[in-house]
């Protein structure tokens, strides 16, 4: 898979039109949903997308190998949504945290999770994840539904990776205090349902 990805980055690099639409079509629909659950402004978050795209591809020369595409990607989009907002708010002095909102509700009301699960349990889901902060929400969403590391998350939210693995400690212990959620193995499961 590795070799693949420097494969298809290194025609990339070199031009090769049919690479970059390749590295497009592959990694948007999940940049897509993941910004979407950051902000949920639709043109917003595909203007940033493209702007991503459009970067890189400016720039493609300049750029190195990274180790995952998908990974290097979510945190361009991330910084592009913070600058993009920003900017557009002419504002200076805000932080990250009072500008996004991460979004769990998102995709569970869009698709059907499962005809053995109820409505009453789907509902009852919702509830308990909206207990978790939203950075907690953001954090499991990427560790469990796009099976980023802590170190990689680290880099797309920005804080230190012991600061992730905290996090994802206290919204584990804080789920698992709820009935629905009797073992890790049940919120993995959760969060893979959420998306895909």
């Amino acid at each position: 898979m590795r070799e693949l990805e420097e494969d298809m980055w290194h025609k990339f690099v070199s031009g090769d039109q049919k690479a970059f639409a390749t590295i497009y079509n592959s990694n948007v629909d999940s940049l897509f949903s993941y910004g979407m659950r950051v902000f949920s402004n639709r043109d917003f978050v595909k203007d940033c997308i493209q702007d991503v795209f459009l970067d890189i591809y400016e720039h493609r020369k300049q750029l190195s190998i990274p180790k995952n595409i998908n990974h290097y990607l979510f945190i361009a989009l991330k910084r592009s949504m913070f600058k993009k907002l920003k900017k557009e708010r002419k504002k200076g002095d805000f932080s990250e945290f009072e500008t996004f909102s991460f979004i769990t509700e998102h995709n569970i009301e869009s698709r059907t999770i499962d005809k053995e699960i109820k409505e009453h349990q789907k509902k009852l889901l919702r509830e308990i994840v909206k207990e978790l902060t939203s950075k907690q929400q953001e954090i499991l969403y990427l560790r469990f539904s796009k099976g980023f590391d802590y170190i990689e998350i680290s880099e797309i939210v920005d804080i230190d990776h012991n600061s992730v693995r905290k996090q994802v400690y206290r919204a584990i212990k804080k789920l698992r205090q709820n009935k629905a959620f009797k073992s890790i193995s049940q919120i993995i499961l959760f969060y893979s349902l959420i998306d895909c």
